[in-house]
């Protein structure tokens, strides 16, 4: 199964760097999986004083090459259905 790093990223500096990565089956499941999680996200940024749409979520395969780059400001307006 492939393996997928997620990263959270801020004005092109990375916040939070992912080297464990999880599986999922292919790279839908794990876009789809990680932006329904993001929306969680909204009270970390809160808690600490930060606005959102300052960040972006990145998903990275096991070749290091980006599958999904998306602001916050655009998680926030997705509709998983």
């Amino acid at each position: 199964m492939p393996r997928f790093f997620f990263h959270v990223r801020s004005n092109d500096h990375c916040l939070s760097y992912d080297e464990f990565g999880l599986d999922f089956p292919n790279v839908e499941t794990a876009c789809r999986r990680t932006l329904c999680a993001a929306q969680d996200l909204v009270g970390v940024f809160a808690a600490r004083g930060q606005d959102p749409r300052d960040h972006a979520i990145e998903i990275e395969n096991e070749a290091g090459e980006v599958v999904l780059h998306m602001p916050f400001s655009e998680v926030f307006l997705w509709d998983p259905q």
